[in-house]
């Protein structure tokens, strides 16, 4: 098929590598500031800042009913525009109707803002294939998609995330490896949608397909997810998977230095329903109405904790510490309270070493001292310089972290209170970064 000339093409002739990018998943579904050119370029413009290149537009409809879609997408691709189309943008499909990915497609595909690899658009999915052992029929991609494509002089680069059969949302090297030998003559590569595990598993399972990538001379798109308490088919209630703040961001980061796949992405941007985002907003439900439960809180330590990362995998190298940091992440009441009857949001499983535990990281220039007082109850560490995780008990009331170094104040924080009565289950977990002044070069 001509879509798996991509790469190959590359591999054979020595081509140099395109740069090493970073995007965010964004669900389309959400107006995160509100349905605006000008609300849409504030995300981008946030997105930048940290050093993501894109977003990958998830759209899960496009023609019938939901037509705010298309007007969504119109909306974006203008924003990327009063860029300068510096900030590039890619479907990831979650459609099932060729005609209408066709069409989307099609319509956005010679657009300056949209992510091109050697000359060629970039396409990706979530999901989208056939799955035999559930009777599960796919997108007709090499069929229908790709030569109606080919038809109007589009050439696509093709990196799905495809299900392996059996389904597993952590796949290994020989899922990888089953995909490439039966969707090989499509693509040009995979990407892997890693969420619903912990992070030791996404890690390894990004690792298995980079390595399986590489030896078939193929593209890999890893992922890196901050938090997952998502949604449970089987039952009416949630899965909760510990990640532990930044040290599960850090263990993910750690293993994509390590594999350097092509491409990273960010999984999400924006996905108020099973807490993956990353996006700064302080309260998502002020601009979405309807989100149970009503308070989501900020994620913006997550973002910022990743800056440093993804700076160091585009470059290759380790970036220098020229100032204190503070990134923590904890939840905002403890696991053993019940909430008033008639919650909506139970946690069906608890997966992982759950615990009420703040989730600290310091980056220091110097040691110095970390004093984190949890409802008035302190804890004091010697801080090393360099890199530390750091595990804390919480307890109700307020939250504060100050960072001192000779008796002086290097950083401080004070994180939103721990609650010790709830309406409803809450496992989004609120974040909080803190910087110190600039180091003088020496």
């Amino acid at each position: 098929m001509a879509a798996a000339a991509c790469l190959l093409l590359s591999a054979v002739d020595g081509e140099a590598a395109s740069p090493r990018q970073v995007f965010a998943h964004y669900m389309v579904c959400f107006a995160t500031y509100g349905e605006s050119v000008e609300a849409y370029r504030r995300e981008m413009q946030e997105a930048q800042a940290a050093g993501i290149d894109g977003f990958a537009l998830n759209v899960g409809a496009w023609s019938g009913a939901d037509t705010y879609y298309k007007r969504r997408v119109a909306l974006l691709y203008q924003a990327a525009a009063g860029l300068g189309n510096r900030f590039t943008l890619f479907f990831s499909i979650d459609l099932t109707n060729a005609t209408d990915v066709v069409d989307m497609v099609s319509t956005y595909a010679f657009h300056p803002a949209s992510f091109r690899h050697q000359d060629r658009l970039v396409l990706s999915t979530f999901g989208g294939n056939d799955i035999p052992s559930r009777g599960l029929p796919g997108v007709d991609w090499g069929g229908e998609v790709f030569p109606a494509l080919s038809s109007r002089g589009i050439k696509v680069c093709f990196l799905p995330y495809f299900w392996p059969d059996p389904v597993t949302e952590l796949p290994t090297y020989a899922d990888a490896n089953r995909l490439f030998d039966r969707y090989g003559g499509l693509v040009d590569g995979l990407f892997y949608f890693g969420a619903a595990g912990l992070p030791s598993r996404l890690a390894a399972s990004n690792a298995d397909y980079a390595r399986a990538a590489r030896e078939r001379g193929r593209l890999f798109m890893a992922s890196v997810a901050p938090h997952y308490w998502g949604l449970n088919q089987a039952v009416a209630g949630r899965r909760y998977y510990e990640f532990q703040g930044p040290e599960g961001l850090a263990l993910q980061w750690g293993s994509i230095l390590a594999s350097r796949p092509d491409w990273v992405e960010i999984v999400t941007w924006n996905d108020w329903n099973e807490g993956t985002y990353v996006a700064p907003v302080d309260d998502p439900a002020r601009w979405n109405a309807g989100l149970q439960p009503p308070r989501r809180h900020p994620h913006a330590g997550y973002l910022e904790f990743s800056r440093r990362y993804i700076q160091w995998y585009k470059s290759g190298v380790e970036p220098a510490i020229d100032r204190d940091a503070l990134f923590c992440s904890y939840r905002t009441h403890p696991m053993g309270i019940a909430p008033v009857p008639g919650t909506d949001m139970p946690v069906d499983r608890r997966i992982g070493d759950v615990q009420d535990l703040i989730y600290t990281t310091i980056v220091a220039t110097e040691p110095a001292e970390l004093r984190i007082t949890s409802g008035g109850i302190a804890t004091t560490n010697a801080v090393p310089a360099g890199v530390t995780h750091w595990r804390t008990r919480f307890w109700p009331g307020a939250q504060s972290f100050l960072l001192t170094r000779q008796g002086r104040t290097a950083l401080s924080w004070d994180g939103p209170p721990v609650m010790s009565r709830v309406e409803r289950y809450n496992f989004f977990p609120t974040t909080g970064f803190a910087y110190g002044a600039p180091v003088k070069p020496r």
